[in-house]
């Protein structure tokens, strides 16, 4: 059942006439008649309104506007692209399960206590030992991510493995942990764009959303200070506003730009042609 028949449903149910459902939402009987026509969509402060008194769910009203199959999820927003490392690995912690922020609790604390254990031979331990803390080391990071493969210890396990080879090579333990944290550093700015992508939040666009971007037709005159305009896209007549603040006629020609609520922001074709043209003049 899509939205206007649902609201039809939910006014009759209430034994209100459109007349009285419209004073009641302060709008003319005709914007509900196209509302339940499913000629358009209320405002967000209507739909608020229609929710909380008559104590139903957006989701209840427009479960049908839904895709039926997911689409394949677009670009990263901007936004994503330009988050700091310190950002991105705070949102990959914070998606991670409760299982896996303990192993990586763990894998922190094997990290300190290798550096602890490598601080008792600073005085003078020998290669044998090194080489076994080394592997050790390697055993641990590696059982650690196996268990829980949720990218919590391997970037520690490249380090561990650089610590070896330079234990091996008869390198100081000094050296040994500059390498071990150089290469585990590395591994990690090398896996930045997978932290990215499982630190993103899959999408799930709706109806409304593959407005975006398409070309459609004013009905009615845009005019943002008077509160008026639709534009008829997809098959549907929209509520619409000018993206740039300029007056639209009717029978004009836009292209959606943003969706904000249940308001579509246009901007005339005409304009957006200008605009290539001066950019391929610059």
């Amino acid at each position: 059942m899509a939205f206007g028949e649902r609201l039809q449903a939910l006014r009759r149910a209430r034994g209100l006439t459109q007349e009285a459902f419209a004073a009641e939402l302060k709008v003319s009987r005709q914007a509900v008649g196209k509302w339940e026509s499913c000629r358009g969509y209320p405002e967000i402060e209507k739909i608020l309104y229609i929710c909380g008194r008559y104590g139903v769910t957006m989701d209840e009203l427009f479960r049908d506007e839904l895709p039926a199959g997911r689409r394949e999820a677009a670009e990263p927003p901007a936004e994503l692209a330009r988050q700091s490392l310190g950002t991105a690995i705070g949102a990959f912690l914070a998606n991670l399960s409760p299982a896996n922020k303990w192993a990586g609790a763990g894998s922190l604390i094997g990290v300190t206590a290798l550096v602890a254990l490598c601080a008792l031979y600073l005085r003078g331990g020998g290669d044998g030992e090194m080489t076994m803390l080394w592997i050790g080391a390697i055993i641990v990071f590696g059982v650690v991510e196996a268990l829980t493969a949720g990218l919590v210890s391997i970037w520690f396990v490249p380090g561990a493995v650089a610590g070896l080879i330079a234990a091996m090579a008869g390198a100081g333990l000094l050296a040994q942990l500059v390498l071990f944290l150089a290469v585990s550093a590395a591994a990690l700015a090398a896996t930045r764009p997978l932290v990215k992508k499982l630190s993103a939040a899959k999408a799930v666009p709706t109806n409304a959303d593959r407005v975006l971007g398409a070309q459609g037709k004013v009905t009615e005159t845009i005019d943002n200070d008077n509160a008026a305009g639709a534009v008829y896209v997809d098959g549907k007549t929209w509520t619409a506003r000018s993206a740039g603040g300029a007056v639209i006629p009717a029978g004009s020609l836009v292209e959606i730009e943003r969706m904000e609520g249940v308001k579509l922001f246009v901007k005339p074709l005409e304009a957006i042609q200008m605009e290539k043209e001066e950019e391929e003049r610059a």
